[in-house]
Order: structure tokens, then sequence, then C-alpha cells
């Protein structure tokens, strides 16, 4: 992200700063949009692009939400040379704490980032954001997943990491240990899910194994719908009220610039209450 590609508006009203933060685990990028002032009753939003890594491009959509609501909007940017499988926190790419101390970072200037973050994910950004949000359900206070490949299913069903069964290696037990550490806080979220209805390619970004897909379905519409009725299961059994939406947009593919525009899901996200 050398250059912001992003048009200014003819105002002064909001202000486009690109953030470069250190971590333990590397360097991480991000655009924070901000108005001037900003509403400090609302929780910041973090938008999480996908395998594009569109993070401009999401910004662009998004920068009208800020002029409009005052919400301070961060869309953070996993460059492929450090970040190749940002998607899978648990892998050798903790994007999970470099997002974490980007928010650490953030909440120095302003406190509102200490109060938890509302997170909006497309496809991989998805994957990423439901992963961070069972590892870090302190840190989040709102949960929006467009048309990730595949889920890390809040049960047994499944071995990990497409479930919280027993993983097939040992080393990976922990992180087993670490979700379900978090499920009872990370199931009382706000959580909504969406796909569109034209989402239905199999390409090598759906995960496809003939377990995921007789539990999760074989596309991302029945694997969303699945995630969705999973959270509510074991909400349910845990003795949580789910507070899960599912809702499928018409006419919407693989395409995240439809849903934020065409299904008006940037204004939507924007104006959910989050705390």
């Amino acid at each position: 992200m050398k250059h912001i590609s992003i048009q200014m508006p003819k105002t002064e009203a909001v202000a486009i700063e690109r953030v470069t933060i250190g971590s333990s685990v590397g360097r991480l990028s991000a655009l924070v949009l901000r108005s001037s002032p900003w509403r400090s009753d609302q929780a910041p939003l973090v938008v999480l692009h996908g395998i594009s890594r569109n993070a401009e491009e999401l910004a662009d959509h998004f920068l009208p939400e800020v002029m409009r609501t005052g919400r301070t909007i961060v869309v953070p940017h996993f460059d492929a040379k450090r970040w190749p499988k940002f998607q899978r926190p648990e892998l050798r790419q903790r994007a999970d704490i470099a997002l974490a101390a980007l928010l650490e970072h953030l909440g120095r200037t302003d406190p509102s980032f200490n109060k938890g973050v509302q997170i909006f994910g497309h496809s991989g950004g998805a994957q990423l954001a439901h992963r961070f949000a069972m590892l870090f359900p302190h840190k989040v206070v709102r949960l929006g997943l467009v048309a990730a490949g595949w889920y890390c299913l809040p049960n047994d069903d499944m071995a990990f990491p497409c479930g919280l069964g027993d993983p097939a290696k040992a080393a990976a037990a922990i992180w087993v240990q670490r979700k379900k550490a978090g499920l009872h806080k990370y199931l009382a979220l706000p959580i909504d899910i969406y796909v569109g209805s034209e989402d239905t390619q199999r390409d090598e970004t759906v995960r496809q194994t003939p377990e995921l897909d007789a539990i999760q379905g074989t596309t991302r519409i029945a694997r969303a719908e699945a995630y969705a009725a999973a959270l509510k299961d074991a909400a349910v059994r845990l003795g949580i009220t789910p507070k899960v939406t599912f809702r499928v947009l018409p006419g919407v593919t693989h395409d995240v610039s439809l849903a934020l525009g065409q299904a008006g899901l940037a204004r939507e996200i924007s104006d959910q209450t989050s705390r």
C-alpha cells in the first residue's frame, strides 16, 4: 500500500490516515478513516478484506459512511509477503496478534478502541474475523461475516480447524483449548451472517473435503446457513440467548462491491448498534 488511491472528499470533515505498527509477529498497516468530530458513543468499525487484499477499495466504500455517521472505521491491509495466510491465525502467520496490537496502538489516542470494536469481514476476512473473535471475544462487541469459504464450528462435530473436536495434530490442541475458553463470551456476541444468493461457485478458496461438505455444506450459502444454525444451537446448550442473524443477499455473487453497494451492506453495517 505505497499509494492511497482513495478520492478525497471536498471537505476536511474526514481524515484518512495510514498507520503502520510493529508487533511481535510483524508489521501491519491500516487505513484509519475518522470524521471530525467523531462519535465516541459508537464502537470503531474494523473492516477486513479477503484474499484479494483490496483494503483501499473497502475504504472507498466505507468513506461515505464515515461522513454520514461520524464513526471511526479502520481497514487493515495484510500484504501477501508478510501475511500469506492471514485467514488462519493459528498458523505461523499470527494475524490475530498483529490485529490486537493495531487495536492497542489506536487505543492509546482513542479510548473507544479499548472498549471493544465491531468487526466486519468478507470471504477470507470473514474467516479471520470469526477466528479472531473466538480468541479475543473481550475485544469485540459485534461481528459481521460475509461469505466465508468455511467456518470453525463452535462444537465438537468436526475436528479442529473446522470445529472444536480433537485435532489430528496434537500440537493444535492448544488452539482448541483457547477457543473453548472464550466460547461463552463469543456466543453471547451479536453475530450477523450474510451470503449472496448467487455465491455458489466451488473454487480453491472453498475448502473441500468429504467431511466438510457433509457437515457444513458444499457452497458458501449452505455453509453460512449451517454456521448460523450451529451458533444458535451452541448458545442454547450453554444457556445463552443467541443474537445471531442470517440473511441471503439477492443477486449478489462473491463480489464484495456488490454486497457493500448493491445490497447496501456498507450502510447497514455502519448503522448497527454495537454498544
